[in-house]
């Protein structure tokens, strides 16, 4: 399988990871954080694919994959992203698998085990980041934290609307439904109202949830 991210996905902003390629910097023996990463996005993009969509679609993802030019719109919807309207008539944006300037929802999961792994395996107190003059500690469970939630959002999050809470000048308290309801929509959610509008969409998928965590793993 050809996977739908790549190193590049992990070049800049919250899911940026420094690819140590000077190999006199690093110790003889270990491979380099871009021969790590893609190890990773193998791994993982297959892991979150198989548990969003069960064994049967994600099987029929590969085939869409492979030959994306002959494959139905759902699946190129579901990779590419698209904005409908849903069974209540409101228009919705799935920002699709690929996410929206590469704020992908297969990213921030990858970013999460990368994390996750490199505090476990280089350091006890935090990620160890080679340089050439030294290595430089610190503390990875804030950006782990962040990027975990973000991947929560796009993974799972569902439909449901949040009010807005307000003061008035008066000093009265109140509740403001109106356009409280999300327009970007999580993977979860785009599964659930696709086969709203179509039965056939992604019949019976298989979906995962993921806990809330406010350390690595914890």
């Amino acid at each position: 399988m050809s996977n739908l991210i790549d190193a590049s996905y992990f070049k800049k902003g919250i899911l940026y990871i420094p690819n140590n390629t000077d190999l006199n910097v690093s110790p003889v023996g270990t491979p380099t954080n871009e021969t790590d990463l893609d190890v990773f996005i193998n791994e993982y993009e297959r892991e979150l694919l198989l548990n969003a969509l069960g064994i049967v679609l994600y099987e029929e993802l590969l085939v869409a994959i492979s030959d994306i030019n002959s494959a139905d719109a759902k699946w190129v919807n579901l990779i590419n992203g698209v904005t409908y309207t849903n069974s209540n008539g409101i228009k919705k944006r799935w920002d699709g698998l690929l996410g929206y300037q590469k704020q992908s929802v297969i990213a921030f999961f990858v970013y999460t085990e990368y994390l996750r792994n490199y505090n476990e395996t280089f350091a006890t107190t935090g990620i160890v980041r080679n340089d050439a003059k030294n290595a430089t500690s610190y503390n990875a469970t804030p950006k782990y934290i962040k990027a975990y939630q973000k991947f929560l959002e796009a993974y799972q999050s569902t439909n449901t609307a949040t009010p807005t809470h307000y003061v008035n000048r008066f000093g009265s308290e109140g509740i403001d439904w109106y356009g409280s309801e999300k327009t970007k929509v999580s993977l979860y959610q785009f599964l659930v109202d696709s086969n709203d509008l179509d039965p056939t969409a992604f019949p019976d998928f298989e979906f995962k949830f993921y806990d809330e965590q406010n350390s690595f793993g914890i």
